[in-house]
């Protein structure tokens, strides 16, 4: 029989002790049908079951927080360090370019920091993480390197998103800036799946989890683009084939060069060498209808997030069910406040199996109310 552990452990809450309390006290020979809201003896009892239920919740995150599948968070985070000597990936931040150029006469010698860009389609401010002199104009120009103010994906931007000076230069004007990418804090599946891999690397003999277990271990590869892994098991011909993805889907060659180089230098493969390529990726285009009361206004953006992030964390050849998307934008709703909702995938995406080296992205999520 498979428990899962994270129902072994619950918590009462306040109300339902402080029932549990006052029945007891009616039990012992107290007049409780006496006691009104703010009686001393009401009180005193609410008090100790707001107390009691605290402590419980505490006790039982405490309790989750020693096995891996149930802790969540930073307990996540520490028990993937000291049991499975891995860690968690942090968020990192983007780091563009941008380009300015003098057209009045003024004189801008800026230190680093006092440079400040926003990218008016996302809100997301930038700042220079070195000194910048731009000489008096008009016809000078100048180059300076940012890092975003909002750390993993929020602060990604595309080739001249940024467009807006913040910080006050006269006669000064934004000409181009770079793309560039921040990478969110490695999600709890990714860790989980990081741990449980690091099992195998244990073995001499290079099985498909130690492979895995490499590439996804950044220290070793020198990238944190890598998200997921997954390797081909029991091949005729003893040809070993690692799978590799990131958060988007597939990944630069020369990111696979590094995994290729990582895997051969740490797994320590017996007798083979095995090849490192990028997972393939599926599109997937995604139209939802939508009714009930009180819907949110950023529903649509919301429940298009939500999908980006599960697709994430599918698996390499991984398995894709329409229920799933029913049920994150139901959850999402319910959770937020609306009522008799309901919800239908009216634009259907990869059901069932996903084929071997591929990856499932997101290619389009809309949501339209009814």
């Amino acid at each position: 029989m498979t428990v899962d552990v994270r129902t072994l452990f619950t918590s009462e809450t306040a109300t339902r002790l402080l029932s549990i309390g006052i029945e007891l006290a009616a039990a012992l020979g107290l007049n409780t049908t006496s006691w009104v809201v703010d009686s001393p003896e009401r009180v005193l009892f609410k008090f100790l079951a707001n107390a009691l239920a605290e402590r419980d919740s505490v006790a039982a995150e405490f309790a989750k927080a020693a096995f891996l599948r149930s802790a969540t968070g930073s307990w996540k985070t520490l028990v993937a360090q000291d049991v499975y000597g891995v860690t968690r990936e942090a968020a990192t931040y983007a780091t563009p370019t941008v380009t300015f150029a003098n057209g009045g006469g003024a004189v801008y010698a800026k230190a680093a920091g006092e440079v400040i860009v926003k990218a008016s389609s996302t809100g997301v401010t930038f700042r220079s993480t070195a000194a910048m002199s731009l000489a008096s104009g008009p016809g000078t120009s100048a180059t300076v390197a940012l890092i975003a103010d909002e750390p993993g994906s929020a602060g990604s931007v595309g080739v001249d998103d940024i467009d807006t000076i913040v910080s006050t230069m006269l006669e000064v004007t934004i000409t181009s800036s770079t793309a560039a990418v921040g990478i969110d804090e490695q999600s709890d599946a990714s860790l989980e799946s990081e741990c449980l891999d690091t099992l195998g690397s244990v073995s001499v003999d290079g099985p498909p989890d130690a492979y895995n277990a490499v590439c996804l271990n950044s220290a070793l590869t020198g990238t944190t683009a890598i998200t997921r892994a997954v390797t081909s098991e029991d091949a005729d011909d003893g040809t070993v084939t690692v799978w590799i993805a990131g958060a988007s889907g597939a990944v630069s060659g020369a990111v696979v060069t590094l995994a290729k180089d990582a895997v051969e230098t740490w797994a320590t493969p017996a007798g083979f060498t095995p090849t490192v390529v990028s997972a393939t990726a599926v599109p997937q285009t995604i139209a939802y209808t939508v009714s009930g009361t009180d819907i949110p206004a950023s529903a649509s953006a919301d429940i298009e997030a939500l999908v980006a992030a599960y697709l994430a964390d599918v698996t390499i050849g991984g398995y894709l069910a329409n229920s799933a998307y029913v049920a994150l934008a139901q959850t999402y709703l319910v959770d937020a406040g609306a009522t008799n909702v309901s919800v239908s995938v009216t634009a259907s995406p990869t059901v069932g199996a996903l084929a071997a080296g591929t990856v499932a992205t997101l290619s389009s999520c809309t949501v339209t109310e009814t």
